[in-house]
């Protein structure tokens, strides 16, 4: 084997570890946190527990609450919540006493986060509005059905090129018109943004705007104030508005529905499966296993750094489609293997059956993990609550066992096949085989 074939399994072992210890202790310098680990990794109400929220509508004077209003609002509040990263939640409406009831985890023993954080904003109306500055109320120009999207930004707008909180605006057709014209008509002149009768910003128009975004900027403060503040504005805008005022009657924890002795369960039963797998490769498939084990641990690594620092609320379910995953993650291994080993027993070449083995192995692998994918993109957009979680966290991981599979098992087996030149029994191929046909 040479030097640099070493090195660079030398490097994939140090990667293993570097991402295994970020993803178990994550990364703080000088008290602040950089990376989260595996404890930050939040739980579902299955597990931890969370509070329940009841809300009471209120409607405008002269007007009647509506099932369609009820389930208009359940639907922006589902919206407000997956913004959160939170799709562990259950919403639940009474048509007789006009009341929505909230349920959502939340880790009470963790004293350095507020529990209530996650329902801010829920009960916001969200109504934007675009006004003319001129006269006491001042006039709509144009609002909340004229907007397609809000979407949180960090990306410069303006000359120095430094990058700033704020949030993008997209306009439907009509929108477009009725911001086009209002900029004509309001040049020089301040065009004040409201949200919920409180004005975010009024900007001065300096010239004609012929487009189909806006920007909304926020006012003083650090870069981490303003931040959080324009991706409040951004999901309250982008979730739509509430069709009458929701005010809060009670708050109270709920207990898990399983508990944190089911997690320790779960993982602890994870953990074995891993060691098992690992060793079972290693024993049939040797030097391939040795890569497959590497490549896993990665793999696992990066997801639970991925869910630990978006923020997703993991339930025993979503524990269910990470596991579900990683045997994905293993059978696509095993694919790969077998060509290899079919290869090499037809006294291939190591290069050209490596360079088959993939090549023969990719079609099927993506096709099996394909229609996987699909199924989960149908529960997480048709479903809800802890079926959308279950979705999200099987489409993550069957995309980062793709990734695995064909990029970084490739990458490490790449640097172990020069010594299938010495002997094929560190490939997985009984001694008694290489024997016959070196005696052939």
């Amino acid at each position: 084997m040479k030097k640099d074939n070493i090195i660079k399994i030398v490097i994939s072992i140090v990667v293993m570890l570097l991402v295994g210890y970020l993803a178990i202790f994550g990364l703080t310098i000088g008290g602040k946190t950089i990376i989260k680990g595996a404890k930050s990794i939040k739980t579902g109400l299955d597990i931890s527990g969370g509070i329940t929220i009841s809300y009471q509508a209120e409607a405008e004077e002269g007007k009647e609450i509506t099932e369609g209003d009820l389930e208009k609002s359940k639907a922006v509040i589902q919206k407000r919540l997956e913004a959160k990263n939170i799709y562990d939640y259950i919403i639940r409406i009474d048509s007789n006493t006009n009341q929505i009831n909230v349920e959502i985890p939340t880790n009470t023993s963790d004293t350095s986060v507020d529990p209530l954080a996650a329902v801010e904003g829920l009960d916001r109306t969200a109504v934007v509005q675009f006004r003319d500055a001129e006269g006491e109320e001042g006039k709509v120009l144009l609002q909340g059905e004229d907007i397609e999207s809000a979407k949180y930004s960090e990306d410069a707008i303006d000359s120095t090129g430094i990058g700033t909180p704020h949030v993008v605006l997209s306009f439907s057709a009509e929108g477009k018109e009725k911001f086009t014209a209002a900029t004509e008509k309001l040049i020089g002149k301040p065009m004040p943004i409201y949200l919920d009768e409180e004005c975010i910003t009024s900007p001065v128009v300096n010239s004609k705007i012929d487009s189909s975004t806006a920007i909304i900027t926020v006012g003083n403060g650090t870069f981490a104030e303003k931040k959080a503040i324009a991706e409040e504005y951004a999901m309250l805008i982008d979730s739509g508005s509430l069709p009458f005022k929701l005010n809060v009657v009670n708050k109270e924890y709920i207990g898990p529905y399983v508990g944190q002795q089911a997690l320790e369960i779960s993982v602890k039963a994870g953990i074995v499966a891993l060691v098992v797998i690992c060793l079972i490769m290693i024993v049939i498939y040797r030097l391939p296993g040795v890569v497959s084990t590497i490549a896993l641990i990665i793999y696992v690594s990066v997801i639970l750094l991925i869910i630990s620092n978006t923020g997703i609320s993991l339930t025993l379910s979503g524990i269910a489609g990470l596991i579900l995953s990683i045997g994905m993650a293993v059978d696509a291994n095993v694919i790969i293997f077998e060509r290899l080993k079919e290869e090499l027993r037809n006294k291939v070449a190591y290069k050209k059956a490596y360079e088959r083995s993939f090549k023969n192995a990719t079609s099927t692998i993506v096709d099996g993990n394909v229609t996987t994918l699909i199924v989960a993109f149908v529960l997480y957009f048709l479903g809800s609550g802890m079926v959308k979680g279950f979705g999200l966290v099987l489409a993550l991981g069957v995309i980062l066992s793709l990734f695995t599979a064909l990029f970084i098992s490739r990458f490490i087996l790449k640097q172990f096949m020069p010594m299938a030149n010495k002997t094929t029994f560190l490939f997985g191929i009984k001694k008694e085989v290489e024997k016959n046909d070196n005696k052939a």
